[in-house]
């Protein structure tokens, strides 16, 4: 039986899809492409925007239009958010919530024993906010990507008013610790070069065991094993300055930081709340900046929050301005069923938050170009990625603080830390070549 995955969404959910074909692969699945005919499509869905909603549906009909009467599973956090609004998609057969991940293989194969496309919609789905028990296995192989990621933690205990995660995944639970290590050995030995530290909220990993993420990264970098380390998105308070001295001062450890920022502005960040103010943002930022040469930063920024007043905009604006970023995501607020901020008065026109949207999308872009020109006539570690560029053909890859690089040279390079140096800038990319 063949099993397409199709995942959007974040790197945890990229880890979740991982762990669901692995399991899958067990039970003699044959995993393809989502591209191909298969007699199982198995998507992991995202929920954070409206877009990534549409995105989420769309993927339905897709699969369908392949095989009309392949077994449809819709899991991740649309489903887990909205099961029954999910369940009544034309040609859907299974909603699967996040915690019941793990149980994909024994359902497909149960469901695709005595196989036929009926108009009913099965839903299993456990109580996300049950105390729990982190679960979790080794995965080899991710999708063909060249990184592995690792899922250290999941859930969150925060309560932001735009955000839906902590009804999509609960609260906050850490994988133990040696159960992390073992996994990340598992990925190094699989031949992986690059571990991707993923969680819904990362930098909150031990919280409920009295340990400190910091603490556990300094045990990752012990493992034997020609590696390195990245650190996916962590919130600001959560970076302490142990984190910092270990990416200043250890090799293994990526010089980049995604911390999500979403405002500027104190009122909005109170209106959002998040758990830090304009003020202790900046001091994080500075921190890690003054300590980690040539760091890479990036950020999360949303614009047209309810509230967001043209002076409060500015603040935002001026603030990512002044601060050394090197790339940003910025998105457009849109309101999110369950949310606090849904009941807020949506103030902001579209042509207003569109108008913002592409200010900021303008103003990283020359940051990110003035990033990128700061890097060249330099040296940087690469890790060559195992897909090559659709457009031109060439390698590519990223360096530890994230540029992307573009370069000529032979397969034998893919899935290689390579010394590589900078030359020139070719769009978003960096062009480079192997260090002689």
């Amino acid at each position: 039986m063949k099993v397409a995955c199709i995942t959007l969404g974040c790197r945890t959910n990229q880890h979740d899809t991982a762990e669901m074909q692995t399991l899958l692969e067990k039970e003699g699945f044959v995993m393809v492409n989502q591209r191909e005919k298969a007699d199982a499509y198995v998507i992991n869905t995202c929920t954070v925007t409206q877009k990534s909603d549409t995105s989420s549906r769309q993927a339905v009909k897709k699969s369908l239009e392949l095989n009309p009467d392949a077994l449809v599973v819709f899991t991740g956090c649309y489903a887990q958010l909205n099961p029954e609004e999910a369940a009544a998609l034309p040609g859907l057969d299974l909603v699967l919530g996040n915690a019941d991940k793990l149980e994909i293989a024994k359902l497909l194969k149960a469901k695709l024993r005595l196989w036929k496309k009926s108009e009913i919609t099965e839903i299993v789905m456990s109580d996300i906010h049950k105390k729990r028990i982190f679960r979790t296995i080794p995965v080899k192989s991710f999708q063909g990507i060249t990184k592995a990621f690792i899922k250290v933690q999941t859930g969150c205990n925060e309560k932001c008013s735009f955000c839906t995660v902590v009804r999509a995944r609960g609260k906050s639970v850490s994988d133990n610790r040696g159960n992390i290590l073992n996994n990340i050995q598992e990925a190094i030995n699989a031949d992986f070069k690059e571990i991707t530290l993923t969680g819904i909220n990362l930098g909150t990993w031990g919280m409920d065991t009295g340990e400190t993420f910091s603490s556990l990264v300094q045990d990752i970098i012990q493992l034997p094993g020609d590696f390195r380390v990245r650190l996916s998105s962590i919130n600001p308070m959560e970076i302490d300055n142990d984190l910092i001295r270990l990416i200043a001062e250890t090799e293994k450890i990526c010089s980049h930081l995604h911390i999500p920022l979403q405002s500027g502005d104190n009122k909005i960040l109170k209106q959002m709340r998040r758990n830090y103010n304009r003020e202790q943002y900046i001091e994080v930022i500075h921190r890690a900046v003054n300590a980690i040469p040539n760091v890479g930063l990036g950020a999360d920024v949303i614009v047209g929050f309810p509230g967001e007043t043209d002076a409060a905009f500015e603040n935002t604006r001026k603030l990512i301005e002044e601060l050394p970023f090197s790339y940003l995501h910025v998105f457009s607020y849109s309101p999110r069923r369950g949310t606090e901020a849904n009941d807020y008065k949506d103030d902001i026109p579209g042509n207003i938050k569109k108008e913002r949207n592409k200010i900021l999308t303008q103003l990283i872009k020359e940051k990110g170009l003035e990033f990128r020109n700061k890097s060249l006539n330099t040296i940087a570690t690469v890790l060559i990625e195992n897909q090559r560029d659709k457009n031109n053909g060439k390698l590519k890859g990223h360096t530890d603080n994230y540029i992307p690089i573009s370069l000529d040279g032979p397969d034998p390079l893919k899935n290689c830390l390579i010394p590589i140096t900078l030359q020139n800038i070719s769009g978003n990319f960096v062009e480079g070549c192997v260090l002689s």
